[in-house]
């Protein structure tokens, strides 16, 4: 394969922070490739210098003549947002090409899963999936050599996700895409780039096997680290020795062979094996339990993003302390805004009282999938002081102990990356201590390592949580509860198993039944499974077994019996059925 993009010793740095040094790389026709490295560690950085956006401080990057590079970036830019999809679309381009290839956008809009009936939808209306499927359909109108995407795979559903997937898989554009989506990385990917430690390590390989073949080399470094270390302590007391001896006797033999020794310690020091330092980075959180009855109650209220123009109704929802809520529903259907709604009622004490009463004790806290509150030029540490109104010497604490260093306090939050600032508001959160979270797609930006931490985090914590995240896995660890926005109404499930079965059947063109009775607490609405045929009860089987596997592997603290026991139940029922 011809090599369209080479990378020589390149690096960068940001004030009083390096990203990478030396790095090299060459990115050829049909590859298919994806970036993974922790918050902060420079992937968004990487692909600004690729596409001509940003420049090394050193190295050089060479491409073939011409080379036609198109980026997706990790956010939708405020200009398209008041646009419709067919024109933010189009946005940047000239008139000619417009109308004459004016069916060429319709045509990729589809092929990534829109209808015609969205064309005409303001940007602002779609939701955070189909906000990202815009953002490569533009990419593809530019007519790519080179595609560079910057988390592409961040807020899609299950259906969006399949669409990015299939177009991955099919498209004869040579790609490089940044991700934290294990899943996605395994399932498109034949090359997986490590950026840490300031060096780029490459694998042609997906992501897992990457990733094994990594530690195996991390753990051959520390083998022959630790031998080395061996030798430089020994060598330095035999070099201590000889010299104490040269002084002692005046012989100047002994002596000369203590500089020497000494000089071979130098040298081994210089050369040692360089052994990962890790990203330093730490998640964690701070919350309080409420003693109370009730946490909020909600009844008769209708769920709008335009005035007057219901999404969905509540008929009667109570969630009670400790609660870990998971809401459940298809791209567009008013998850976000249902969110938005709580946090207004909570935020400006709307005077609706009869329809949603929070417990007058409850402390919220508020995770916004846009990460719109860090979209300012102050600092991070004045930022913190703005959020939380904690003591500096809190705000510098929580600070080192999230990995952020002294030097980078004063960096602006509205350059973080997408992670460094999803880390940023949950350091908010470990300072504020609140007992009721409201979290909107929190794991978007975070990395492979933060999400565990996160999931640790919550499963932990002594508050509420109403979640929504399109991380089936995420969500299958971390909720006790699953409400799910279907058809008009809020429906309360027993497991998640319906919703994802209806995103399949919806895959496939067929409509999945649904029922609904009020439960006996009449806090909620519950629905009846429809029935699976034998290829999706399999695919179920094979879900649950790696539920079970992975949680019997967690620490036993947080792993879930009930959950396994529901599990197991489950995987022999419908086994039964199968066999039946």
């Amino acid at each position: 394969m011809s090599v369209l993009l080479q990378c020589i010793d390149l690096s960068y740095s940001r004030p009083h922070k390096s990203l990478f040094q030396q790095i090299n790389l060459s990115i050829h026709d049909g590859d298919r490739m994806g970036l993974v490295g922790h918050n902060g560690s420079g992937k968004s950085t990487l692909l600004h210098l690729l596409a001509g956006i940003e420049t090394p401080d050193a190295g050089e990057i060479r491409t073939v003549r011409q080379l036609r590079i198109a980026l997706v970036e990790q956010f939708v830019p405020d200009v398209l947002s008041p646009l419709s999809l067919l024109d933010a679309a189009w946005m940047g381009f000239s008139e000619e090409q417009r109308w004459s290839e004016s069916y060429q956008a319709e045509a990729i809009l589809q092929q990534l899963g829109f209808t015609t009936s969205q064309l005409t939808t303001p940007v602002h209306g779609l939701s955070g999936g189909e906000q990202n499927l815009l953002l490569i359909a533009r990419a593809l109108l530019q007519n790519p050599q080179l595609l560079l995407m910057d988390e592409p795979g961040n807020h899609l559903d299950i259906q969006a996700m399949s669409q990015l997937q299939s177009f991955l898989a099919q498209t004869q554009v040579p790609w490089l895409m940044v991700s934290h989506d294990r899943a996605l990385l395994n399932a498109v990917c034949s090359r997986t780039l490590f950026l840490r430690d300031e060096s780029l390590y490459a694998f042609d390989l997906s992501y897992d096997q990457a990733k094994v073949e990594l530690q195996h080399q991390d753990e051959a470094a520390e083998r022959t680290r630790t031998s080395e270390e061996r030798e430089i302590d020994r060598l330095k007391a035999s070099a201590k020795r000889l010299a104490t001896w040269g002084r002692v006797y005046d012989n100047e033999d002994l002596a000369r062979k203590a500089k020497s020794m000494e000089k071979r310690v130098d040298k081994l020091e210089t050369d040692r094996t360089f052994v990962t330092r890790g990203s330093g980075l730490r998640l964690s959180l701070a919350s309080r339990a409420l003693a109370a009855k009730q946490v909020l109650y909600v009844t008769r209220l209708p769920v709008c993003a335009v005035p007057e123009q219901p999404l969905y109704h509540i008929d009667e929802l109570i969630i009670r302390p400790g609660e870990r809520i998971a809401l459940l529903g298809a791209n567009g259907v008013g998850k976000s805004t249902t969110l938005n709604l709580l946090r207004q009622h909570y935020a400006q004490g709307l005077p609706d009282p009869q329809r949603l009463r929070f417990n007058p004790n409850v402390t919220l806290g508020f995770y916004d999938q846009q990460l719109e509150m860090l979209q300012t030029p102050i600092s991070r540490f004045d930022w913190l002081r703005q959020q939380t109104h904690n003591s500096e010497d809190d705000l510098k604490r929580v600070l080192i102990q999230s990995g952020v260093p002294f030097a980078d306090f004063q960096q602006p939050v509205d350059q973080l990356s997408g992670g460094e600032k999803a880390r940023m508001m949950f350091m908010r959160f470990r300072l504020s201590q609140p007992n009721f979270l409201i979290l909107d797609e929190p794991t978007n930006h975070i990395d492979l390592e933060g999400k565990e931490e996160l999931e640790e985090e919550l499963i932990s914590s002594a508050a509420t949580l109403v979640i929504t995240s399109h991380d089936r896995e995420f969500i299958n660890r971390i909720a006790t509860r699953w409400l799910w926005i279907h058809q008009g109404q809020l429906l309360e499930l027993t497991s998640p198993t319906p919703f994802y079965q209806s995103l399949m059947q919806s895959r496939a063109g067929s409509t999945p039944e649904a029922k609904s009775v009020r439960s006996t607490s009449a806090s909620s609405l519950t629905a009846v499974e429809p029935h699976m045929d034998p290829d999706v009860m399999l695919a179920r089987i094979d879900q649950l077994e790696s539920l079970l596997k992975a949680d019997v592997a967690r620490k036993p603290k947080f792993q879930k019996p009930a959950k396994q026991q529901q599990w197991r139940a489950e995987i022999d029922r419908l086994w039964q059925q199968l066999e039946g």
